[in-house]
């Protein structure tokens, strides 16, 4: 298991003994009802204590939890009946000295030899998943052609084109494997800042060249993509999903009708010595309030949360934009292994965010005066945080996300399966204060800011984003960048962020990769007294200049190399002391 690599004193309420303070504890074999240290609970029996002393209004309530593994068949559901109101505080954390775990995985066991240096075993009916983990660590999908490289996730195969009218994709039919219909096939292609994954419905194949026609519904929604020349030739792609891609270190293949997972490990790993894990739920912590009784004061502090499932893109295929939303889905964005809505005063901090199917963190809509403060978000199939999935321009107040603080967070090694994955992905955000995170080892884009078009305001404004350090993004798409805005946001500022050590990959499209990209509608930005070092290939300031579509931005000192900003960028120790 992973452990935080930064921990910090924070300015947030600690449990302290007190008169109008209610204890209660938690562990992992707890068979108790009141959750008492001598008698502690189960998490499925906390809500329904938690509730009973929310109705009586005992004042503040400190939970501890046990260190160990919790393997969750629900996720553990926070609600506004539950904990927080404005008149008590709820705090939620491990027992000190301790290390409580969320798990929404399985262990799977049991591993006898398959032949060829791969291995298998029995996992319950019903198993699906599209990730497992081995000692923590993201396994390879089996593919062809086989990944190489960790950080483009290449080679891959060159397509021939695009039959728009008939609504198939063109591919060579050497490069067509003979078990691409066999199973639950995808065909995974880079499009710019776009990825598709397309199940296959049929391949016709020919003597040069093979007509492959998708399912639906991803049929429909990757031929509607008509601008920037997604359609154009040479876009590339592979194969995954067949037992008969297994044939490299790391790959894996679940056999979903016959209840078999198979793995083959890399030299040096020996199945006795693995911790596999395939993720059962999708989200392994909810905290909701409503529009009408928004959940307010809570902290939920120093608790690691693993292993989350996303089931909907082996349904409907996925065509992705930028920062994993896909086309045509009916929820506004996947899962979050913790996923918060309709909160006031929300305090995450110091947790372990590990092993997600979908996003790391999902601050949905109408989450206000909140922090989520150092973190560490790992292993990350999508983006590490999202913050409004709401998306509509202006909403109304109940909805909005606003005020909000992501701080002192490392976020590393995201957009691990949805490769357009980000860092963080802020749409329409208002005084939010984005500092002093570490982002490194992604795909595509570090953060964006704002994800509306149109030149007419929407109510992003007045954010800062300052002191973030950002390097090894942009590993694979183009036409992104460290810091990337869309929207008119009044008042934003871009300061002191230092943004290094990465290039356009030789599997990018022909779109520059930048280092702050203002793309289309940004106006009304400050850009001040970045640092750019170590780039290849890179644009490191780009505005975006299509129809004028961006103006009234100002930039000042951005080719500077200033060692304030280099030294005080990302992490940094803050000791405070608690009140």
């Amino acid at each position: 298991m992973t452990k935080p690599l930064y921990f910090f004193l924070f300015l947030s309420w600690v449990p302290l003994t007190a008169i109008s303070q209610t204890t209660l504890y938690v562990a992992p074999q707890g068979t108790g009802s009141v959750c008492s240290q001598q008698k502690p609970c189960r998490p499925e029996q906390l809500a329904e204590k938690l509730e009973e002393l929310n109705k009586k209004e005992v004042g503040d309530i400190a939970v501890y939890f046990k260190g160990g593994t919790y393997e969750l068949t629900s996720p553990l559901l926070l609600t506004s009946e539950v904990v927080g109101n404005e008149k008590n505080k709820v705090w939620i954390g491990s027992l000190a000295g301790e290390r409580a775990v969320l798990s929404g995985g399985r262990k799977v066991t049991g591993w006898s030899d398959a032949g060829n240096g791969i291995y298998k075993a029995n996992v319950p009916s019903g198993t699906d998943c599209r990730q497992i983990y081995i000692n923590g660590k993201m396994a390879i999908r089996a593919r062809t052609p086989n990944r190489e490289n960790d950080a483009d996730y290449g080679p891959y195969n060159r397509g021939l084109g695009f039959d728009e009218k008939a609504k198939t994709v063109l591919i060579r039919t050497a490069d067509v494997p003979a078990a691409a219909l066999s199973g639950e096939v995808e065909l995974v292609m880079n499009q710019h800042w776009y990825q598709s994954r397309l199940r296959i419905a049929s391949l016709k194949k020919g003597r040069d060249t093979t007509v492959l026609t998708p399912k639906d519904p991803e049929r429909g929604h990757v031929f509607q993509l008509t601008y920037a020349r997604m359609l154009n030739p040479d876009k590339p792609y592979y194969f995954e999903n067949a037992l008969e891609f297994l044939d490299s270190d790391r790959e894996w293949y679940l056999d979903r009708q016959n209840h078999i997972l198979y793995y083959k490990p890399a030299p040096g790993e020996k199945m006795e010595n693995l911790e596999v894990v395939v993720p059962v739920l999708e989200t392994v912590v909810q905290i909701s309030g409503t529009p009408q009784k928004p959940l307010t004061n809570f902290t939920f502090s120093g608790i690691d949360v693993i292993y989350g499932n996303w089931l909907t893109p082996s349904r409907k295929g996925s065509v992705a934009t930028q920062g994993v939303q896909i086309r045509g889905y009916e929820e506004e964005m996947g899962p979050g292994l913790i996923q918060a809505e309709f909160v006031r005063n929300l305090l995450i901090e110091n947790c372990t965010i590990m092993a997600a199917g979908g996003h790391g963190l999902v601050l949905s809509k109408g989450v206000q005066n909140s922090s989520v403060v150092g973190n560490h978000f790992d292993q990350i199939s999508a983006n590490g945080i999202v913050i409004d999935t709401y998306k509509k321009a202006f909403p109304v107040d109940s909805l909005r996300c606003i005020d909000n603080r992501i701080a002192f967070n490392l976020i590393e090694n995201v957009g691990m399966h949805y490769t357009n994955g980000m860092g963080v992905l802020a749409s329409c955000v208002a005084g939010h204060v984005i500092e002093h995170n570490e982002i490194r080892f992604g795909r595509y884009t570090g953060m964006q800011i704002g994800n509306h078009y149109g030149d007419n305001l929407s109510g992003v404004k007045d954010n800062l984003i300052q002191y973030n350090n950002i390097h090894h993004v942009m590993q694979l798409h183009d036409d992104g960048g460290a810091i990337y805005t869309l929207s008119n946001q009044p008042g934003t500022k871009i300061f002191r962020n230092w943004i290094h050590q990465y290039g356009k990959s030789i599997w990018a499209d022909n779109f520059p990769v930048n280092g702050i990209f203002l793309d289309n509608n940004s106006a009304y930005i400050q850009v001040d007294d970045n640092v750019f070092s170590e780039l290849e290939n890179v644009d490191k300031l780009k505005e975006q200049s299509n129809g004028s579509t961006t103006h009234d931005n100002s930039f000042r000192n951005n080719n500077s190399q200033l060692e304030e900003v280099m030294q005080n960028a990302g992490i940094k120790p803050v000791t405070s002391t608690p009140q």
